[in-house]
């Protein structure tokens, strides 16, 4: 929920407006902007945003902002740009959306044609949360047609300002936010993404700042990228200081008032939340229900581990999340159900009560918004609580919301580079680190058995997050599902399977089966060394990458495969060795074949140093994924002997 600033009576200035005017005028259209058919750098695009502009001052204490947006349709595709729709905030009227005006232009046989929506054409839907929106639809749509619409948004929630991104979901030419703070407003701002943070935006007017960023590409799916909301260009506001004035004390006072200076300041406030309040200092009655439980080990790690285990296997966690409990210690003792928050600080109680180290830490997971956080107390940039714990001089992180997870590993969603960790001295950023070695091990030896049939026996060892990974909540009772994961949903041939786990000391899932080559009687039999790839093809098509690669955790592959030349054949055909290396290193693929009588031997290993990869080099890991895939994939030949 959007909250207002409580206690403020806010200094009243008349303000004027002394921006520099924005780029385009309502209606009045550039020869270059009739005149586009496409985008240089995105051909395939269905529609553009010509020119965005959000205009934003206040008025008392309201946040005025008028936005005035320019699309272009360039094909058939990209008419659903003429479907609109904005949200807002409308609890306790905190925010609201009027003076909307839309109207199409086309050009029909060199004469403008422009057609206006009415009043009525706009519709006001009711979301959930207090959030509604505000719909309507371009008339007289087609190819070549402008359409641009501009409205007034108010809000009284000024603490944080809504982000402005520059993104869209269609490439976007211009797209230029302005802001004017008055003198009795401070502001910390976040700009996130290359070209924003590079923008010079002060201007020639004190207290008028303006970011204009200039061709993006559209917002849109690509692979390994499930997040890209992270590194979307924008740009963000928290409240840093506001002048006050108090008319009802004798003789009146007034001053200017700094909001959260420091990251101490910041995390004495949260403490003294109520429903923080006791996470941190049970009453005697709540550390005494906490103690009942006796966690079980001669060391710190192995007490914290059991008081881990405890938490998550009695503690059922409801779904959601964010960065405060939702509910006090007592209630969560009592109903042993929560949301993320509640669950992690019920394990910090648990924890600081039986003598361990153990503090809350704010993150932004993947998908909030926010790829790098800033080193200032921007509390707005935060939506997860984890805890942090030192144990027999060792740091972990920890999350105790899902019953499989085992101590010291986070959800994938969670693998970010930095936490505020709130102490009672020194809170900050600090780095989070998640040591893990994992990867996939692969053994197959291929060999005709008793009944002259050539079978291939496979064992397929996941390690750390590719187990956790692979087992996606199953457990080891279900093998269907398993198999399914691992092979596929109908592998052929297969004889046996079986999977077997282990917890202790690193999670481990290991898979055993076996399968049969039907037609090997031929007279060229093409065997496939690798039973299970990471990769069966490569999930690089496109030429073009806007988001980074998000591999989500590094990993090293071993695989071996032994094939037993049978009786009757010789080896025809084998695949040569490779050696490939993205630039930089991030990368390393090694493909090595040996060869003895009877016997080929195929070992090639895959190790992937960081987990995120820029799109500068986009081409070259396109390149390399092609070559491990094609590879992985080229068979050994055998052909029949003339005399066997």
């Amino acid at each position: 929920m959007r909250k207002l600033i409580p206690f403020l009576f806010f200094l009243t200035f008349s303000i004027c407006s002394k921006a520099e005017a924005q780029d385009m005028k309502y209606g009045k259209y550039s020869q270059t902007e009739l005149e586009l058919t496409k985008v240089d750098f995105e051909p395939d695009a269905g529609s553009v945003v010509l020119e965005e502009n959000s205009f934003n001052q206040f008025l008392g204490a309201i946040q005025h902002s008028t936005i005035h947006r320019r699309i272009k349709i360039l094909k058939e595709s990209g008419l659903d740009a003429a479907n609109v729709r904005i949200s807002f905030y409308a609890g306790d009227g905190i925010q609201n959306i009027s003076k909307l005006n839309a109207q199409t232009v086309s050009f029909e046989n060199g004469i403008e044609k422009v057609t206006k929506l009415s009043k009525d054409d706009f519709f006001e839907v009711e979301l959930d949360d207090n959030y509604k929106e505000v719909r309507f639809t371009f008339k007289d749509v087609k190819v070549g047609s402008i359409i641009e619409y501009s409205y007034l948004k108010t809000d009284k929630g000024i603490t944080f300002l809504d982000n402005w991104v520059f993104h869209n979901p269609m490439p976007t030419l211009k797209s230029s936010y302005t802001i004017e703070v008055p003198s009795f407003l401070n502001y910390r701002f976040l700009a996130q993404g290359e070209k924003t943070q590079k923008c010079d935006y002060r201007t020639s007017y004190d207290g008028t700042y303006r970011w204009t960023v200039t061709n993006l590409s559209a917002i849109k799916s690509e692979p390994m990228m499930a997040n890209y909301q992270d590194y979307l260009e924008k740009i963000g506001f928290q409240l840093a200081g506001y002048a006050f004035s108090n008319l009802q004390t004798y003789g009146g006072t007034s001053g200017f008032k700094q909001t959260y200076t420091s990251w101490q300041e910041l995390t004495e406030s949260i403490s003294e939340f109520e429903l923080f309040v006791h996470y941190l200092k049970p009453n005697a009655g709540e550390k005494s229900q906490i103690l009942t439980f006796v966690p079980k080990g001669d060391t710190e790690t192995q007490k914290a581990k059991d008081i881990y285990n405890h938490v998550k296997e009695k503690y059922s966690y409801n779904g959601e999340f964010g960065p405060f409990p939702s509910k006090n210690l007592r209630a969560m003792l009592e109903s042993r159900k929560g949301q993320r928050a509640d669950i992690n600080l019920t394990l910090l109680a648990f924890l600081k009560s039986n003598g361990l180290m153990a503090y809350p830490m704010l993150i932004s997971s993947k998908g909030n918004g926010s790829s790098q956080l800033v080193d200032t107390p921007f509390i707005d940039q935060f939506n997860q609580l984890i805890v942090y714990t030192k144990v027999d001089d060792k740091e972990y992180f920890l999350d105790a919301t899902n019953p499989e997870r085992p101590f010291g590993y986070l959800p994938l969603n969670q693998h970010v580079a930095y936490g505020y960790i709130m102490k009672e001295k020194d809170s900050g950023l600090i780095p989070i680190s998640l040591p893990h070695r994992s990867g996939i091990v692969q053994m197959v030896n291929t060999k005709l058995d008793e009944n002259n049939q050539l079978i291939s026996e496979s064992t397929v060892r996941f390690s750390d997050y590719d187990a956790l990974t692979k087992m996606n909540g199953s457990t080891v009772d279900e093998v269907d599902t398993l198999k399914k994961y691992i092979l596929g949903p109908s592998p052929e041939n297969l004889l046996e399977f079986g999977v077997t786990e282990k917890t202790d000391p690193r999670k481990q899932l290991e898979a055993k089966f076996k399968y049969a080559f039907t037609d090997f009687d031929a007279e060229t039999a093409f065997i496939s060394p690798f039973s299970y790839t990471r990769w069966s093809e490569n999930p690089f098509q496109s030429e073009f990458r806007t988001f980074p690669v998000d591999f989500l955790y590094t990993f090293s592959d071993n695989y071996t495969s032994i094939i037993e030349v049978p009786k009757g054949y010789e080896v025809d055909d084998y695949p040569e060795d490779a050696n490939i290396t993205i630039p930089g290193g991030t990368a390393i693929f090694t493909y090595q074949v040996s060869q003895w009588e009877g016997q080929i031997k195929i070992t090639t290993s895959l190790n992937l140093k960081y987990p995120l990869v820029s799109p500068t080099v986009y081409s070259e890991l396109k390149y390399f994924m092609e070559l491990v895939t094609t590879k992985l994939k080229e068979p050994v030949v055998l052909k029949k002997t003339a005399n066997p």
